[in-house]
């Protein structure tokens, strides 16, 4: 039983920290990072980019709330980058 624990604590843990990895990269490019840009690109074919935007999207709305969504409304920051996943890959994978 405390092996189970184990394993499922280490799932949940490699969920959260991966997926602010790649919350951390799609926020980034969304507002137009050409060096998140050259990230995705190098390490990511539009399947597999997909899949893990797929599978991190709770992750990336967090990420965008707290990099994007509150500093904007409660710091007012000047600009807010628009949370557009298809232009994301549009810009990304346009070939």
């Amino acid at each position: 039983m405390e092996i189970g624990l184990y394993i499922g604590l280490a799932a949940i843990l490699t969920y959260l920290v991966w997926g602010f990895v790649i919350a951390f990269q799609v926020v980034l490019a969304m507002s137009g990072s050409k060096w998140a840009y050259q990230w995705i690109k190098s390490r990511y074919t539009y399947k597999v980019f997909y899949t893990e935007v797929i599978v991190f999207y709770p992750m990336i709305l967090l990420g965008y709330l707290f990099l994007e969504w509150i500093p904007y409304y409660l710091f007012g920051v000047k600009k807010l980058s628009v949370f557009d996943l298809d232009h994301l890959f549009n810009r990304l994978y346009k070939d």
